[in-house]
């Protein structure tokens, strides 16, 4: 009987130290499930987090889609410019050298020829009256003056007028051609 109890009595610390070893392990395994649902949880929100951020990606890619048409369209807009730019730079030589050859020098040198001419019979009428104020004064000196002014102006007037139909001219063939 007493080989029975000691059996029992062994067995009874087996079966404590199995059941201490199941609570254990159940521990471990109440403590692995409260972590696993916490990366379960970590993970959901991580997914989410990546969920907004390629939605934030696509809405990037679309805004760099739209800013690179944009930038294309500037630059065919840019080129138009300086096209239209070199056209009318074009067309502005284009006149002063009509110009130039309806008058047979440069505008500007024409212009310088103007302004010498002006000089001159401003200073030649200057003259004049001084003349005129010692007594030495010739008559019609005053009416040649005149001639000598007056010319130039016309002269220079036509041609700003001759300019301006021109380019009066272009312009109206511009506008029936963009209609």
């Amino acid at each position: 009987m007493d080989d029975v109890l000691d059996e029992n009595k062994r067995l009874a610390a087996e079966s404590k130290k199995v059941a201490d070893r199941e609570k254990i392990i159940e521990m471990r395994v109440k403590k692995l499930e409260i972590k696993n649902k916490s990366l379960l949880n970590k993970i959901d929100s991580d997914q989410t987090e990546i969920d907004i951020l390629k939605v934030r990606v696509a809405e990037l890619e679309e805004e760099k889609t739209r800013r690179d048409e944009q930038n294309k369209y500037f630059e065919l807009k840019n080129k138009e410019l300086e096209a239209a730019k070199a056209l009318k730079e074009h067309e502005f030589y284009m006149l002063n050298k009509v110009v130039e050859n309806m008058l047979g020098t440069s505008i500007e040198q024409k212009f310088e020829e103007i302004q010498v001419e002006e000089l001159r019979a401003k200073r030649q009428a200057e003259i004049d009256e001084q003349m005129k104020v010692k007594g030495n004064g010739t008559k019609g000196s005053g009416a040649v003056v005149e001639r000598s002014i007056v010319p130039s102006l016309v002269m220079l007037y036509w041609m700003i007028w001759v300019k301006m139909m021109m380019l009066m001219m272009m312009m109206t063939k511009r506008m029936r051609k963009k209609k």
